[in-house]
């Protein structure tokens, strides 16, 4: 008989499953109800003073799996008149339902009151195993990130879901607007998302991922070489890392991750055609603020047009491919890079000065998200 669950969540203790639903069902029924587990003890009444006590006609049900119906009050037994209907549970007998009144009168309303039991408690279940899921997701994310936590701790998270030895595939998605302060809010039907990944089954019945949002980032974490990057609309900024061999390189991933959820607006979106480096935005992202500030101030000359061509020739790499881009011939492009030497003092042909305006460019786009 398959009694764990049942048990485990309908205890007689007035906040319990069993209880709760009693509470909801009583109103509606206008009958005494009874909920009792797989031992025959009653769990949950409209009848307080009967919880706890031994239901006769509910061990006759769970010795036959039949129903049974008590029409007369015998002395002694406590038992009254009513039907005692069986609760399956997984195609398994795990408790029984009784419904108090004249049989005949109150059949047709316990079959609608066991149905009913049925939804709630599998609702119930599917909303446990959701949260259980969502707070192991959440754990090994915070394990990823802390220094704090060992990265044999990790390890022993990462395959108790099921996510194997590596490879590893880890992503973080973000909104396309952040919130005031520049940092990361959830992309839309984010807590959709995170139940249709955590629900989700391998052919083999072990999870492939697990999701949660955390620090306004929708995080996910596969134990799969590889991780779908479609997630979220379009639009959701987004940066995924797979085929991750070693637990060192996982956390400092999930690191550099939590470091973009305070400056997301360095995270490309999906329709982007020139994303930053995922690198590039890394290093900045790591930056204390007022130096963040300070090699923004490096570009505060710059026009907003100025700005787009430092980020196109940063880009394509060339000139000529730079001017292609910006649909510019290439000796206007050369005055444009002329122009910026003049203003900033930092030449973009010089690929460590290049990187320098690149840096500033992002860094001011970051501050004025």
């Amino acid at each position: 008989m398959q009694t764990s669950w049942w048990d485990a969540v309908s205890r007689g203790d007035g906040g319990g499953l069993a209880q709760r639903i009693v509470d909801v069902l009583a109103p509606v029924v206008r009958q005494n109800i009874n909920l009792m587990n797989s031992s025959g003890i009653i769990v949950a009444s409209t009848d307080p003073e009967r919880i706890g006590a031994e239901h006769r006609a509910a061990l006759q049900v769970l010795e036959t799996g039949q129903a049974v119906v008590v029409r007369e009050p015998r002395d002694g037994i406590p038992d009254r008149p009513g039907i005692n209907l069986p609760l399956i549970i997984d195609g398994h007998l795990t408790g029984v339902i009784g419904v108090t009144g004249e049989p005949e009168a109150v059949e047709p309303l316990a079959h609608v009151v066991v149905l009913t039991v049925e939804l709630l408690i599998e609702q119930e279940r599917e909303h446990h195993t959701s949260m259980v899921a969502r707070s192991r997701a959440r754990e090994i994310v915070a394990a990823l990130v802390s220094d704090g936590q060992s990265l044999l701790k990790v390890g022993e998270l990462l395959r108790a879901e099921g996510l194997g030895e590596g490879p590893w595939s880890l992503g973080v998605w973000a909104a396309p607007e952040p919130r005031q302060d520049g940092s990361a809010q959830p992309p839309h039907q984010a807590e959709n998302i995170v139940m249709e990944i955590n629900e989700g089954r391998s052919p083999s019945g072990r999870p492939t991922a697990r999701a949660v949002v955390w620090r306004g980032l929708l995080w996910v974490v596969s134990g799969a070489a590889r991780l779908d990057e479609s997630l979220g609309e379009e639009r959701s900024r987004r940066l995924v890392t797979s085929g991750v061999a070693t637990l060192e390189d996982l956390r400092s991933w999930a690191q550099d991750m939590a470091a973009l959820a305070r400056a997301v607006g360095l995270l490309p979106t999906g329709t982007e055609a020139a994303p930053v480096p995922a690198e590039l935005a890394i290093a900045l992202a790591h930056l204390p603020q007022h130096t963040m500030r300070r090699v923004a101030d490096l570009t505060s000359p710059l026009t907003q047009a100025q700005h787009e061509t430092v980020r196109a020739v940063a880009y394509a790499g060339s000139l000529a491919e730079g001017a292609r881009m910006l649909y510019l011939h290439r000796n206007t492009l050369l005055q444009r890079v002329e122009r910026i030497r003049n203003l900033t003092g930092l030449d973009l042909r010089r690929s460590d000065q290049a990187t320098l305006l690149t840096l500033s460019v992002l860094a001011r786009d970051t501050i004025h998200e």
